[in-house]
């Protein structure tokens, strides 16, 4: 069904466009359109706005194309699409029914990235990470307390709903899961400020050209070292 949708949405581009066929480009654009929501061509974000965007989506990809447990980065962009994405970073998907723990430390890695490059490189940190932090979050909840990988907590499950927990044991988890997160946060700004020219670099390109792809990330960041 996700296929015939995109195919259809692929051919109406296709119309709308005047193409004689539906090519590659127009495919890839159909995919952002069903998965994203399409592209909201009328709106337009302030320059600094679009700035701190650019940043924010360059650090989410920094992290996700460097961190060996991430999925690889393909499309970074600051159009925004949908009803609330000013920007994205897509990542390959991976046909994963399991997740190691470093796997899900680097999912934690690459949530934050947003929010560190706007501490590094904008004034001020803005509402742009709210969906990225409760994410991470609940990967960190889930981390300690639900597949028993936090070595302090053990082999323990623990649902906030059931009241047959101590205090002392909920206040355990509490801090463990704020140390799952601060020593995540703490790991992506140390990298980050070793690699600022990179982000930089995307922010750059992104606030030039909107949409970058994988291909040119390795162009910008490999061959450019």
């Amino acid at each position: 069904a996700d296929i015939a949708n995109i195919c259809n949405e692929a051919s109406i581009l296709s119309i709308r466009q005047d193409k004689e066929f539906v090519t590659k480009e127009l495919l890839y654009e159909a995919i952002d359109n069903v998965v994203l929501g399409p592209k909201k061509e009328t709106f337009r974000l302030k320059d600094k706005e679009r700035t701190i965007v650019a940043y924010h989506e360059a650090g989410h990809t920094l992290i996700s194309y460097f961190f060996q447990n991430a999925d690889m980065p393909v499309k970074v962009s600051i159009m925004p699409r949908g009803k609330s994405a000013l920007g994205f970073s897509q990542s390959e998907g991976k046909d994963t029914k399991l997740y190691s723990k470093e796997e899900l430390l680097d999912k934690m890695c690459v949530l934050l990235g947003g929010r560190v490059a706007e501490e590094i490189f904008c004034d001020d940190i803005t509402t742009g990470a709210s969906d990225d932090i409760e994410k991470c979050t609940k990967i960190a909840y889930k981390y300690v307390s639900t597949f028993g990988m936090s070595k302090n907590i053990g082999l323990r499950y623990c649902d906030w709903k059931d009241k047959k927990y101590s205090e002392d044991f909920l206040h355990r988890i509490d801090t463990n899961i704020d140390n799952l997160i601060d020593q995540a946060h703490s790991k992506v700004r140390s990298f980050m400020m070793k690699k600022k020219p990179y982000v930089e670099k995307l922010a750059n390109e992104l606030l030039e050209k909107e949409t970058v792809i994988k291909d040119k990330l390795d162009d910008l960041w490999l061959t450019h070292d």
